[in-house]
């Protein structure tokens, strides 16, 4: 990932560690709060709408996004994509069992993580990593994952051990179908900015599809610039706390609202944005459910 990208990280980590650095932005940091998440739970309990909540948070949803290409060729019509994002199994561990049963006889040809596999960021992830395992074991065919803003470094050697090889700020050429795919993903972008694409450009064109994984949307502008046909991402949950209709009542990345959830296009690159299959904070969801995510490509716009 670069020296310049791994030292600014580090620097992060250690202020995040202690308690110093907060991943918010704008005016209104609500995680400078401290006790935010049990002031929001005491405050869902006294209105009773939190046991609706949790049954929310674990009745996960398997979605299929088709995913127009133009210059799709050959065999990879059809092409099956799996996406799992903002895990985050240490905030609900149960939520691991759900996952596992809804992966049974899901058919692709590819699995990505796009970040976020744990919900603390000051305590061990340890928990995390073992309830990680099993959902990777669940997966079948290449597996690809990248860090978010809630993964440290150090659980990267703990996540390729598990069976999922990590990309940072780096890309490799699969043979998919018969035909090149190129798989690149870049370091989180929203808190750690160590995303960088320069790395990307001299790569992105000769492949019959060109695919990125980045933890949040924000990188919607650089990727369709490195020439990029399909992005991945996460981090938003989709709100995860939503008015009827599924809209947030708080944004959660520097992106058009349009990219906050479920598909969009911008400058010639198709995009999604996972709602999320976990969730962050309190393990509850309302009018956004969770999701496992087929992105099933096809030629045409």
């Amino acid at each position: 990932m670069g020296e310049r990208n791994l030292r600014r990280r580090m620097l992060k980590q250690a202020d995040k560690w202690a308690q110093t650095a907060h991943q918010g932005e704008g005016p209104f940091l609500f995680e400078r709060i401290l006790p935010l998440d049990d002031a929001i739970t005491l405050f869902l309990k006294c209105t009773g709408t939190y046991w609706w909540g949790r049954r929310n948070f674990r009745d996960v949803h398997v979605v299929e996004n088709i995913v127009h290409i133009s210059r799709l060729r050959g065999a990879l019509h059809e092409l099956r994509i799996l996406h799992l994002s903002d895990l985050h199994l240490d905030l609900d561990p149960k939520l691991t069992d759900v996952i596992i049963e809804k992966l049974k006889g899901l058919d692709y040809d590819l699995a990505v993580i796009t970040g976020d596999f744990r919900n603390s960021c000051t305590s061990s992830y340890a928990e995390a990593m073992e309830l990680t395992g099993r959902v990777i074991k669940a997966l079948h065919g290449p597996r690809f994952g990248i860090l978010g803003n809630h993964d440290f470094i150090e659980m990267v050697p703990e996540l390729e051990r598990l069976g999922l090889p990590m990309l940072l700020n780096e890309s490799l050429v699969l043979k998919l179908r018969g035909q090149r795919v190129l798989i690149a993903g870049i370091d989180d972008p929203h808190f750690y900015h160590a995303d960088d694409f320069d790395a990307f450009e001299k790569w992105s064109w000769g492949h019959d599809l060109r695919v990125l994984l980045s933890h949040s949307p924000e990188s919607y502008a650089l990727a369709a610039k490195s020439g990029f046909d399909f992005m991945m991402s996460g981090h938003t949950h989709g709100g995860q706390i939503c008015l009827p209709g599924g809209v947030p009542i708080l944004r959660n990345g520097n992106c058009p609202p349009s990219m906050l959830s479920g598909p969009w296009t911008y400058a010639g690159l198709t995009g999604y944005t996972s709602g999320g299959t976990g969730g962050c904070g309190v393990p509850v969801r309302y009018f956004c459910p969770p999701e496992i995510t087929i992105h099933r490509m096809v030629r045409g716009d």
